[in-house]
């Protein structure tokens, strides 16, 4: 018989050594210790207080290269210093933390994310010591490769103005679902600090305005979330934005977006949202001009918007002033507005257009809209027939209902309402009817004549023999016969 004989290379030898070690050791225990992507993730696991340097250092002593530490939901309500370790990818979200020691991080000279969101941190407690760096008589050496910190839905209302110092290469900031109300003075030297800021979540901070300058010296800036906050107009402090690519104001009190509140000039911007806002009613003349380079704009579930004016996208040319230019808009998300009307005029590239969406709103089926008939529905079928569903007519009432797809294919002819308002579609049946009615009152007045001049056949007035002779004959007076 032939022995068959099992090579194992150091590679693999080690492998299992490795993975044996890691078994043994207390926190791989309790949490997931993946060797092949360097994760550490001990989510959902009571591990208040933090783990001890102790219990770091074997992790690192057995072979365990740590990249990301996972720490999210655990209780923890204090955050102590960590020992010198490889991570780059730090999450301690979804915890209690109330406090952190100050030059936590400064060990991990490698972080470049790290997620202290959904935890009780106040502005009393986030002090720009927790972001110190090494220093030496020489050298300065601050936390240099942190690029994304998210301090979502804490308790914050203010922020140091020398949070970030020690953080030159932040370019990821969240702030969301923190209850600043307004962005103090201090806060807006913090935010406006931050040179490489590239991508600022503001949203549901329950805001009403923005400072004028606080996006003039983060000139990367190009995703900015405004949702959710209590803002009636288009921010100012936008036109300092001039590298923004990305903005979402959606479900802000703005009712109208009209000449003197339209977006300033922002030739970057490619995506655009206005959606959920309760209170928007009117986008007028030039609202979107200065949106030159826009290729995608939500505008949807906006219960009471009713009115776009056809030339709120137009804008003169730079070179010609005398020609007019659209922006390059290849999706347009117009669903679940009240909206009657579209001028076509709106967009010119309708055939160059990958998604259009104007569902769910109560069109108006009348020569103004024709247009939508003979050439947006066609391309809406070809290019994305799934949402053709729910572009119904609202009027004139005998059409109320009715699918707009279903009039394309039938080639119905929609007409327009008269001078006095009245829809000339109900003249055939107007007319049809006092045809009819002409018609028949004809045979009916001639036979009521009739009947009344032959003495209703001698049916009535029988009451008499005397009567019933002068029915039949009556003397002639001379002159009757002349």
């Amino acid at each position: 018989p032939t022995t068959v004989t099992s090579i194992v290379t150091p590679a693999e030898n080690s492998t299992k050594t490795t993975a044996s070690v890691l078994q043994s050791l207390k926190l791989c225990q309790n949490c997931n210790c993946d060797r092949d992507i360097g994760m550490f993730d001990c989510s959902s696991k009571r591990i208040d207080p933090q783990f001890s340097p102790e219990d770091w250092q074997s992790l690192s002593n057995s072979g365990f290269d740590v990249k990301s530490v996972l720490l999210v939901s655990t209780g923890l309500k204090e955050v102590k210093k960590f020992p010198s370790m490889n991570i780059t990818y730090l999450d301690l979200s979804h915890n209690e933390i109330a406090t952190i020691e100050s030059m936590c991080f400064i060990n991990l000279s490698l972080l470049q994310t790290l997620d202290l969101s959904h935890n009780r941190l106040k502005s009393e407690s986030l002090t720009p010591d927790i972001f110190d760096g090494h220093y030496s008589p020489t050298e300065y050496l601050p936390m240099k490769q942190l690029r994304i910190l998210r301090l979502s839905a804490n308790e914050l209302h203010s922020l140091n103005q020398d949070l970030f110092e020690t953080l030159p290469s932040l370019e990821e900031l969240s702030l969301d679902l923190n209850p600043f109300k307004v962005i103090d003075q201090q806060s807006e030297i913090a935010i406006a600090s931050i040179s490489r800021l590239v991508s600022l979540d503001l949203s549901y901070m329950e805001l009403e305005d923005i400072p004028k300058y606080l996006f003039h010296t983060p000139q990367r800036l190009q995703y900015l979330n405004l949702t959710g906050n209590l803002l009636q107009e288009i921010p100012s402090a936008l036109a300092y934005a001039k590298a923004l690519k990305w903005l979402n104001l959606d479900e802000n009190p703005i009712s109208s977006i009209v000449a003197g509140t339209e977006f300033p000039s922002l030739k970057n911007l490619t995506f655009l949202s206005l959606s959920y806002m309760t209170q928007l009613r009117v986008i007028g003349r030039g609202a979107f001009s200065g949106l030159e380079a826009l290729q995608e704009i939500h505008i949807t579930n906006n219960p009471h918007l009713s009115y776009i004016h056809g030339h709120a996208f137009l804008r003169n040319d730079t070179d010609n002033p005398e020609r007019f230019d659209w922006p390059p808009i290849k999706h347009l998300y117009l669903h679940n507005n009240n909206i009657s009307y579209l001028d076509a005029q709106l967009l010119v590239q309708w055939d160059s257009m990958e998604v259009i969406d104007i569902r769910v709103n109560p069109w108006a089926c009348d020569c103004s809209n024709r247009w939508i008939l003979l050439s947006l529905l066609p391309i809406i079928e070809r290019t994305t027939p799934a949402i053709l569903n729910n572009i119904d007519c609202n009027s004139p009432p005998q059409m109320a209902g009715l699918s707009m797809v279903d009039l394309e294919h039938k080639n119905t002819h929609m007409r327009c309402p008269d001078g006095a308002g009245n829809n000339p579609s109900n003249d055939g049946a107007l007319l049809m009817g006092l045809l009819i009615g002409v018609l028949l009152a004809i045979p009916f007045t001639a036979a009521i004549w009739c009947v009344y001049k032959r003495g209703c056949f001698g049916l009535f007035g029988r009451g008499s023999s005397a009567a019933y002779s002068r029915a039949f004959y009556s003397r002639t007076t001379l002159n009757e016969e002349f």
